[in-house]
């Protein structure tokens, strides 16, 4: 019979947490910012204490807010390798709150004058912007009610609502750090931002915007898969104690920020944070080296019948192909950032994927592809064919999305590889190879191409 646990809490845990005030707003309250942001921040804090404790908000679902504030606001980070298991408890977290039954205080709180940082992760589609412009979707049926003064339920909503009443209370010196996997998503976030103030007549704001806050880009790094109930009981008989709001994830953490602050920051640089003065080949190398590839493996590991990272990396075809996918075209496209990639980052990143103890769903990944391929994959493949080289192994992971997903039509491509007749033959005879061999012949047979030449 099992015994009841008591529930993890500041009375019940007995390690060592920081004591901070708050300095810090977080707009996303899901498992990548408690993984990463929230442990990077409780890390930098006791190695140079400050007043950068966070408030965290959720945007839809009171579910993690709830079991949070059932435990002052603690939680559990299952970090895993195939070395085993470190759990982590985390209390860099002081409030939670729910943004759409409690927008007055969250408010509040962002007109602040001791908060100094915000921090951002709602996924991309979390910012109601067009991809191919960087616009704000005026005609998004919610971007048009936080127009028109309702509680905002946006985050750039949100965002401008804090700041209006920052600068009403006279209170300035605020950055704000897009955490998401958005191309130059400071400055995407930056001219949400003022495209909101003026689509609200709001023209003095948008300026006092500009002079006051910074939105320095971000590159961030991390798997961590959705929590499930075998976590959580792991978590519980690893602790000891009943954890609700628990997150898993791989040991592995990277955050590269422009060093571009209004009014301070917690010590990240010596928690692991890279602080840069130029966040371009940083980002570039993570959209595609690492989100390119999981977005490949990911359509056609589904064709192959795989369900996880783990699995798809360890079919040798599938491993051998990633690798030569990074070395001789997303890794190539890099050049012009003044990187090269070899076998020791295609092998550091092939060794993350294989990570036996971290479940991340290929499904998952693969979401939402329209809006992840551009800056993942075709972005590159624009660039190899404008450089005289043929984006082969690109185009087989896009024909792996249009089969997985039973696509014919090609509306999410740019209109430079739609017009590119070397492009769409490569496309189409990728798929060809797809039907007529099968997913694992052709992805073999197309890694050995690549690594010696057609046959």
């Amino acid at each position: 019979m099992s015994t009841a646990r008591l529930r993890l809490s500041r009375a019940s845990y007995a390690g060592d947490l920081p004591k901070a005030g708050t300095g810090i707003v977080h707009l996303g309250l899901g498992a990548f910012h408690r993984a990463h942001q929230a442990v990077l921040t409780q890390e930098a804090m006791l190695a140079e204490p400050g007043d950068w404790a966070i408030c965290a908000v959720g945007q839809r679902s009171g579910a993690v807010r709830d079991a949070l504030a059932a435990q002052d606001c603690l939680f559990t980070v299952a970090e895993r390798d195939a070395e085993g298991e470190r759990l982590r408890v985390v209390g860099s977290i002081q409030e939670v709150l729910l943004a759409t039954t409690q927008p007055h205080r969250l408010a509040t709180i962002l007109s602040d004058v001791d908060i100094r940082v915000v921090t951002i992760t709602v996924t991309e589609s979390g910012y109601r912007h067009d991809p191919a412009t960087g616009r704000l979707r005026a005609a998004d049926p919610e971007v048009a009610s936080d127009l028109t003064g309702r509680s905002p339920g946006t985050v750039i909503g949100q965002l401008v609502g804090g700041l209006r009443r920052r600068r009403h209370r006279g209170h300035g010196g605020l950055t704000v750090l897009s955490c998401d996997n958005l191309p130059d998503n400071g400055t995407l976030v930056a001219g949400l931002v003022r495209e909101f103030c003026l689509l609200g007549h709001e023209t003095a704001l948008a300026d006092w915007v500009a002079e006051h806050v910074r939105f320095p880009s971000t590159v961030v790094d991390q798997i961590v898969p959705a929590t499930t109930g075998a976590d959580l009981a792991a978590v519980a008989e690893g602790l000891g104690l009943e954890d609700r709001a628990a997150v898993v994830g791989e040991p592995y953490r990277q955050w590269v920020i422009e060093d571009d602050f209004a009014a301070g920051r917690p010590a990240w640089d010596r928690a692991g944070a890279t602080l840069v003065t130029d966040i371009a080949p940083h980002q570039a190398a993570k959209l595609r080296l690492v989100n390119g590839t999981h977005s490949a493996l990911a359509y056609l590991g589904m064709l192959a019948g795989c369900s996880s990272t783990a699995e798809v990396a360890g079919r040798d075809e599938l491993a051998a192909y990633a690798s030569r996918l990074m070395i001789e075209e997303t890794g190539a496209s890099l050049a012009r950032f003044g990187l090269v990639v070899g076998d020791r980052e295609v092998q550091t990143l092939l060794g993350r994927l294989r990570n036996p103890r971290i479940t991340h769903r290929l499904a998952q990944i693969g979401a939402d592809g329209p809006r992840k391929l551009p800056q993942r994959l075709l972005a590159p493949a624009e660039e190899l064919l404008a450089s005289g080289r043929e984006p082969r192994l690109i185009c087989l992971a896009l024909a792996g999305f249009l089969r997985h997903q039973g696509l014919s039509e090609l509306d999410f491509l740019p209109a430079s590889l739609r017009g590119s007749v070397v492009f769409l033959e490569l496309l189409a005879e990728a798929t060809d190879r797809l039907v007529a061999d099968g997913v694992t012949a052709t992805v073999r047979r197309m890694a050995e191409e690549a690594s010696h030449g057609p046959a």
